[in-house]
């Protein structure tokens, strides 16, 4: 048998095969990079796989397509941008990693516009931090040089610290606690509100939470002309409202609070509901701008008050 004749190679072209070689392999890492920072699944398939679960999102559900995953065990901002509002401005929005929240900032008003946060079962099951009432400026808002609300504005003006993100809502870790005192987070409100009907509808909506898991909150106070100041220049909304919606099904089910900010409010908060819609007339903004068209215009304009029992 006639054998055949070995193969041989010049130097040149094996050097050409060596470097086509180590640019393939370069073209793959730099995709893959590039893939990881262009698509949101930040946690990967399986904390994006537990996130479904826990919060009843399916695989084609069109909030999916627009999701940030969200792990127990790390902390990051809104777990589903379906709850983030649309912005005038996107400058001004803040996202709070350590708290688990995103808000749009107003630096006339010196505290934010609205707070938007996920707020799950286990959220409301997990108690492991002290609450340590440290309110202080928020240091992003100073880093950015903007006008900034400090705790002296607050003294001797008659109104309280009042939260838009409760602390009671962040309370597995000190570090997520503490990131609801920043002044960022804290609108004036009167003691009448901040320690009646506002504190009871905070517990209604963590009992909501752990009823149905998985509520999208976004709160604050509506921004008006001719708002009284305290201290430095800090405005007193004269109302606050809350939205809140959670998927039932293959839908959603919203409902709105607009409760004056008053010494004599009433205590009900079921007298102040209202449709997501009417908060959005009074505030300007789009609150759940992510939600397809067609499930807005359902979900948006009415209230059932028989789920939100």
């Amino acid at each position: 048998m006639r054998r055949r004749k070995p193969i041989r190679i010049s130097r040149a072209t094996y050097r050409r095969v060596v470097v086509c070689l180590v640019l393939v392999v370069c073209l793959i890492v730099w995709f893959s990079h590039r893939r990881w920072q262009i698509f949101p699944e930040r946690l990967g398939a399986a904390s994006w796989i537990q996130t479904t679960e826990r919060s009843g999102i399916r695989e084609d559900d069109p909030a999916r397509k627009s999701s940030v995953s969200h792990s127990d065990k790390q902390s990051h901002c809104v777990p589903d941008h379906l709850v983030l509002p649309a912005c005038p401005d996107q400058e001004f929005l803040l996202e709070n990693h350590a708290g688990r929240y995103t808000l749009w900032y107003d630096t006339s008003g010196r505290q934010a516009a609205w707070v938007a946060y996920l707020l799950t079962r286990a959220d409301v099951r997990r108690h492991g931090a002290e609450r340590r009432n440290a309110f202080r400026s928020d240091p992003e808002v100073v880093a950015r040089g903007w006008a900034t609300a400090v705790d002296r504005d607050y003294r001797g003006s008659g109104y309280d610290r009042g939260h838009l993100l409760p602390s009671a809502d962040r309370d597995d870790t000190q570090s997520e606690n503490n990131a609801t005192f920043l002044l960022s987070n804290i609108s004036p409100q009167c003691p009448a509100l901040n320690r009646g009907v506002w504190k009871r509808l905070e517990e209604q909506v963590r009992e909501w939470a752990d009823r149905y898991d998985s509520l999208y909150v976004v709160t604050g106070g509506v921004r008006e002309e001719g708002l009284t100041r305290i201290g430095g220049g800090v405005s007193v909304p004269r109302r606050f409202f809350k939205a809140i919606m959670v998927r039932d099904g293959s839908g959603y089910q919203a409902i709105g609070f607009v409760i004056p900010n008053d010494s004599q409010v009433a205590s009900d908060y079921m007298r102040y509901v209202t449709t997501v819609d009417r908060i959005e007339e009074a505030t300007g903004f789009d609150l759940y701008v992510s939600l397809p068209d067609t499930l807005e215009v359902i979900t948006e304009g009415r209230v059932d008050r028989s789920f939100w029992h």
